[in-house]
């Protein structure tokens, strides 16, 4: 999991508006007071949801499936998101109102995750390569482990010395 913040090009307005009423989903508000909603938003053809909150300065989005969360808020001038997940479902939920990046995503900073040392930073970029690079390990650790567990050569490799006979099959 990890944490970052990026400034977008959308007005809080419009993505509210794009909530309510979007062709990607059907939306349900679940629970309205002052300055306050709760929506439901869900896929017509498939069974994703999302839950969504909205207050006057600020929409907090949680995927069902996944548990990512995405705050839209205003910052100064603008409007910021801070997302909080995994690498790779970055702003690629379904159900997500259109959330463009001002700048490159790749160099935004990572503020937290488990693959971030405390006090370092590093961009997005830098952050999706060791991520691979541990996905990749990791895929090929269990590779290696399915060979040595499954693999009957593996179990007799130990007997093969030359000269020496293998022991009997039984």
């Amino acid at each position: 999991m990890m944490r970052i913040q990026f400034e977008i090009r959308e007005e809080l307005a419009d993505i509210v508006a794009e909530i309510l009423d979007s062709e990607k989903w059907h939306a349900h508000i679940l629970e309205e007071g002052d300055g306050f909603k709760r929506v439901s938003i869900k896929d017509p053809q498939f069974d994703s949801k999302a839950n969504i909150e909205i207050w006057r300065e600020e929409i907090h989005i949680r995927t069902a499936w996944s548990n990512y969360t995405y705050r839209i808020f205003k910052q100064h001038r603008g409007v910021w998101c801070e997302y909080i997940g995994a690498y790779r479902g970055l702003l690629e939920q379904t159900l997500l109102p259109q959330l463009t990046p001002k700048e490159n995503i790749l160099d935004v900073l990572v503020m937290d995750s488990t693959l971030v040392q405390d006090g370092e930073s590093e961009t997005l970029r830098k952050y999706g390569e060791k991520h691979m690079r541990r996905k990749q390990l990791a895929e090929d650790r269990e590779e290696e482990a399915s060979v040595l567990a499954y693999h009957p050569q593996v179990v007799y490799d130990e007997y093969i010395k030359t000269g020496v006979p293998m022991p009997p099959v039984r």
